[in-house]
């Protein structure tokens, strides 16, 4: 683990039990700011003996729903209803969320993709360090609520990082179905070892994503599932006092992304068509939708087809789209025991 020492300063004291709020204090000079710091806000929220859970939210800066969430916890969570201690950071991303942006405007970087971070670095790489050294040091779960940002929309659900061993796998599939989620995505071949998730997996840490829909707004169903399946995941993480919600959820559904193989991509510039939504099952051959060149009236429009069945877990929210844009994506379902093997 990287031992150098951070340049965030927070006075928060980990260690008191009640309720605070405050900033983690990122030191950063720029074009705007000849000397000054990035506020980051945090929250932590701590009554008596139990386990330290971290959660995230606005990882990336145009995901809200997960932003919500966490804004709506912090105001309603009170110490005597916990055991335990959260540590809540809404805006984890701070500069991205301020910006609406799904990497940050400091330094074009994407915090997702910045663990284990660099105490010397740019502001995206420092803050990342912090996260995972500082942190997750003290955690023994962690929570990160992500959805499609303004450029997709997914299938809400749980998603898991396949990495950690099998032991720590089982315990997030446990995990999982405790939020109850329609649907767990398990990626493996996937997952990247700069994430968060990935983080958490080096230091044994508990770790539980989701990707609630997308399309940069929220809606209030979708708030409801993340809402609901947080208090039922806090409760079977141990942090909530007293007995936790009724268990009257459907069983969800464990699927892997097929990658880039079960990927519709744009072949030219033009307006997507989709001919299906997220949660839809498909067929080899079927046609995904059409792109409509914007210049050339002459020109057909292109019908895309799915190279591979199964059930449309990603799809893209801007419909003016790129040559090289990932429009559709596509997910199977698996059995558990299949991830053991």
């Amino acid at each position: 683990m990287d031992e150098r020492p951070t340049r965030i300063t927070c006075d928060i004291d980990f260690q008191k039990p009640g309720k605070q709020l405050s900033y983690l204090r990122l030191v950063h000079s720029d074009n705007r700011h000849a000397f000054g710091v990035v506020p980051v806000p945090i929250a932590v929220i701590a009554n008596g003996d139990g386990p330290t859970v971290f959660l995230a939210a606005g990882n990336h800066g145009d995901e809200y729903e997960g932003q919500v969430l966490l804004q709506g916890l912090v105001r309603s969570l009170q110490p005597a209803q916990l055991r335990g201690c959260l540590i809540i950071m809404p805006a984890l991303n701070y500069p991205a969320v301020l910006a609406g942006s799904r990497v940050s405007p400091l330094d074009h970087e994407n915090f997702n993709r910045a663990f284990p971070g660099d105490p010397d670095g740019s502001p995206t790489f420092a803050l990342s360090h912090f996260v995972e050294t500082v942190i997750l040091a003290k955690c023994s779960a962690a929570i990160d609520l992500h959805s499609g940002g303004r450029s997709a929309v997914y299938l809400p659900c749980v998603y898991l990082h396949g990495g950690g061993g099998k032991a720590l796998l089982q315990r997030k599939i446990a995990a999982a179905r405790a939020f109850g989620a329609p649907y767990t995505v398990v990626a493996r071949a996937t997952s990247d070892n700069r994430s968060l998730s990935a983080a958490c997996d080096r230091r044994g840490i508990l770790m539980v994503a989701t990707e609630l829909a997308g399309g940069g707004t929220v809606t209030p169903s979708v708030l409801q599932l993340g809402r609901t399946g947080l208090r039922r995941l806090l409760h079977h993480l141990g942090i909530f006092a007293g007995e936790g919600p009724r268990d009257d959820f459907a069983a969800t559904r464990l699927i892997a992304p097929l990658g880039a193989k079960s990927s519709v991509m744009a072949p030219t510039e033009g307006l997507f068509e989709p001919y299906h939504d997220v949660g839809e099952t498909v067929k080899e051959g079927d046609v995904a939708g059409v792109v409509h060149p914007v210049a050339e009236l002459d020109r057909p429009s292109l019908e895309l087809h799915f190279a591979h069945g199964g059930i449309v877990s990603v799809r893209r929210a801007p419909t003016l789209v790129a040559r090289g844009d990932y429009l559709m994506q596509v997910a199977v379902e698996i059995d558990e025991a299949t991830l053991y093997a």
